[in-house]
């Protein structure tokens, strides 16, 4: 199972959060290198949901997860 992580997207407007997932063996960062600042980190609410604030996935990430899950398959 892996650990999903939230930030704030400065690259998008109007903002967004982008979901990040984190390393099995370094908690610090994620599967596509990106270093997780603890102070950066959102935590969505039930509230936070709607048109207003669209979620993102870091494509680099999943491809990670979608080639080890492929891995662990064969």
């Amino acid at each position: 199972m892996y650990e999903m992580w939230a930030e704030h997207d400065p690259a998008v407007s109007p903002p967004a959060v982008v979901w990040h997932v984190v390393a099995k063996d370094d908690s610090m960062s994620s599967l596509c290198g990106r270093f997780l600042e603890p102070s950066q980190r959102v935590v969505p609410t039930a509230g936070d949901c709607g048109p207003a604030f669209p979620d993102r996935y870091c494509d680099p990430c999943l491809v990670t997860v979608r080639e080890a899950m492929a891995e662990a398959a064969r």
